[in-house]
């Protein structure tokens, strides 16, 4: 019975050794990453970066049931550009459904 009972426990302390050993390996690439993607958020901040959350005027992709938007085609602050951009969108995929916005306004619309 002891013999079990220590056997189970070198057992544990060899699983506990592989774990903190396995974790040592990976601290390294956990700061590694950690550095990259803080890196990549300070770009954001960047004031010469392409200002898409104030270009209100969107041609979106949404699922099939209408339900959520899938993807943003186009984001622009020019309603010209915006209704050739959903035109072609349209003429590129027109199985899918389409809306092209203002903010929350939707201005045109395409279901097939």
């Amino acid at each position: 019975m002891t013999a079990d009972l220590d056997d189970g426990q070198l057992h544990t302390l060899g699983l506990l050794e592989r774990l903190r050993a396995e974790t040592r390996g990976i601290e390294g690439v956990y700061s590694d990453l950690y550095r990259r993607v803080d890196s990549l958020l300070r770009e954001l901040s960047n004031p010469n970066l392409h200002d898409i959350a104030n270009m209100q005027t969107r041609v979106e992709l949404w699922t099939p049931d209408g339900a959520h938007v899938r993807w943003a085609v186009a984001a622009t602050a020019s309603v010209t550009i915006a209704h050739a951009a959903f035109e072609a969108a349209v003429k590129n995929w027109p199985h899918e459904r389409f809306t092209l916005r203002n903010g929350i306004l939707v201005i045109r619309e395409y279901a097939p």
